[in-house]
This record gives C-alpha cells, structure tokens and sequence, in this order.
C-alpha cells in the first residue's frame, strides 16, 4: 500500500500565518529589492508583441534561452548552447520534469536535504538514501540510482563544496556510473560575487536545474535545465506532457528585461545586502540566543545552527507568537535533530532582531530553576 504524502511542512507554515507573523520560514527573496521598475518596462515591451500571449515552443524562447546559455559560458566556466537550455516552469517542475525522464528508482540525497525535493522524491514513490561524507558516495553509487545535490549554499545547511571536493564527487559519479541532479538554485548568491563551476560540468551523466527565482522573481516562476542536447531532446517529452510550454509571457519579460539591464549587478546588489542582513541576525543570535550554534553562510539565503533543546517543540512555541522558522527535522530522512533553518532575506532588520528577541525569551521562560532547559 502507498504511504499518505504530506504537504510540505513549510508551505503548511506560510498557510498558517498571517500579516502579524514575523516568518524566517519559507526561501522568500526580499520583495523590496525586485526590480519593479524594470519588469514594468520589460512587461510592456513584452506585450508591445502580440506572440507574447500565443504558444510558443516547448524548448523556450531561443534568445532567452541563449542569454541561459551565457550564464554558463561566462559566469560559471561551463561552455553552453542554447540547445542544451530547456526553459521550465519553475527550477521545481525542472526536477519533476528529470526524474520522470530518467529511470532511476533510488536516489542519494545528501543529509540534510532540501524540502522540496524530498517532497518530488515521495511523489514519484523513489527509495532513499542519504549520505553525510562525500567518502560514502564510493559505496552507495552505481548505475542503478541517482545523486541529487545543491552544490552551493545548500537548502538548509548552507555547505557549498569545494573545487576539490567537486571533482572528487564527479570522478565518484563517472567510476560508478551514476546520474546527477545538481541544483543550482543558489549558486549565483555568493556574497563574494565569485561563482563557482558546477559539478555536472566533470560528469558525462548529469543535469544542472537554475531559476530566475532567487534571483529575479520568483512570481514569474521561470526555470531551467541545463543537460547535453540528446538528453533535452528525451526531457521535452516530459515537458509537453505537463504543459506544453512555460509562460510565454513570463519568458519574453524576462528577456527583455535582461535586453535592457545588467543582471549581474543586480545580483550583486542583492548579496551587499543579504551579506548585511546575515551578519545583523547573527548578531541577534549572539545576543539574545548565545547558545544557538552555526556557522556564519557565506552566501543563500539562510542560517543553519542547533539548538540545545528540540526545535521542532520550539517552533511550535514560536509560532504561537507569531514567530516562524523551520526545525530541521523536516530536511531529515526519518531523523530527530535540534538544528533550524532560519531565513534572514525577506525580514526587516526590525523583524529580525524582534523575532529572534522574542525566541530567546521563550527559551529563556522554559528553562527551571536548576539552569536545565525542558
């Protein structure tokens, strides 16, 4: 019998708030840094062509997906065309779209894992595995299943691998014979502005999943993959299974806001200030919760620590009050932890240093007289 599949226990968080909720939970970009303005202009320029609201191919746009193409070329040290860019609905569909194109029944996910693929994962009904050391990949790879990963700032640990480690894992994958899903929602999010090449660059059988969601907006919902042209030719089957194409719309504002304005400045702009709003809550963190443990990010979106007690009990305090984050838990396959993933880019810093305040102040009205916390 198939085991019940529950929502995602972050989306059930962002059900359960409300304009009073002060939420750390959800992978929210900070609304006051899109690009109104330019999108406005992009959106009439766009609708200035009638094409805008018919069908269009279910590769995508071919001058967005060219400028795709330039990312990887440019940016990451990965020589791309636009024949190896298919154009999704989202990086999320991008992942559905591989794993029902890919045969494979059991994947290797790293631990903790991002939410959302494991949620994809359970759909599907695929066995997983897990893997904490990169050494454990030469023992739980082969040609039968698959290695799903965020190669930088990863959802919810905020790791990023190294150089070394990259082609460490990439030879480990080409010994065995295994397949990559490398998710790169995150990898143009370094505050450092120096993006890394990805994995699947060093793999024969890998894809590369990207979104203009961290980066642009995430309402548009415009993703992509990146694979070797005789593996999009099998994914767009899948694609026009789904649905036929992605926004034509959302695509050709996208391209023309990429016509009229410098991406990467933009991306630049967003990690000064994500830079400064991760260093001001982990000041908070210093401040009000000195006994929460982590490790400054250097890019992403959040910080990862551990609490000394349970923070899935904590959270369910917290969000009495109006405070959300999320217990790390839920990244876990079927293990108990006392980590959290708190989300500092879409708070104010008034937001920020009131809810960590206020998360402090629970903590410190459980703990007893004899100093012990629950």
């Amino acid at each position: 019998m198939k085991k019940e599949i529950k929502r995602s226990y972050i989306r059930e968080i962002l059900d359960a708030t409300n304009e009073n909720t002060i939420s750390f939970a959800g992978g929210l970009p900070a609304s006051d840094l899109f690009p109104m303005d330019e999108i406005k202009d992009a959106t009439l320029k766009a609708l200035g062509n009638k094409e805008s609201l018919q069908y269009s191919k279910s590769l995508g746009i071919d001058s967005l997906r060219e400028k795709i193409a330039g990312f990887y070329t440019n940016k990451l040290n990965f020589k791309t065309s636009k024949d190896e860019i298919l154009i999704t609905s989202g990086s999320q569909q991008a992942l559905d779209i591989v794993l029902k194109t890919i045969d494979k029944e059991d994947i290797i996910v790293e631990n903790p894992s991002y939410i959302g693929a494991l949620l994809s994962f359970q759909v599907l009904n695929k066995q997983l595995d897990c893997f904490s050391k990169i050494d454990e990949l030469k023992t739980k790879l082969d040609n039968s299943n698959m290695l799903y990963l965020i190669s930088d700032f990863q959802n919810p640990s905020t790791k990023s691998y190294s150089f070394n480690e990259r082609k460490i894992i990439a030879e480990i994958l080409n010994k065995n014979k295994s397949f990559l899903i490398e998710d790169g929602a995150y990898n143009f999010l370094d505050f450092s502005n120096e993006y890394k090449t990805p994995i699947s660059k060093y793999c024969s059988k890998s894809v590369h999943l990207g979104s203009f969601s961290k980066i642009v907006s995430p309402g548009l919902r415009v993703g992509w993959i990146r694979a070797d042209k005789e593996l999009i030719n099998k994914l767009i089957v899948i694609k026009e299974a789904l649905d036929l194409h992605t926004s034509t719309l959302n695509q050709m504002i996208l391209n023309e806001y990429l016509n009229a304005n410098d991406l990467f400045l933009h991306i630049e702009n967003i990690n000064s200030i994500y830079k400064k709003k991760m260093n001001f809550m982990a000041a908070c963190f210093d401040k009000y919760i000195p006994s929460f443990k982590y490790i400054k990010p250097l890019g992403g979106m959040f910080i990862y620590g551990k609490f000394e007690v349970d923070s899935m009990e904590l959270a369910k305090n917290a969000l009495e009050k109006n405070i959300a984050f999320v217990p790390a838990e839920v990244f876990y396959i079927n293990k108990k932890s006392n980590e959290a993933r708190f989300n500092f880019t879409n708070c104010s810093y008034d937001q920020i240093e009131f809810g960590i305040k206020a998360i402090g102040k629970i903590l410190d009205e459980k703990r007893d007289f004899s100093g012990s916390i629950w």
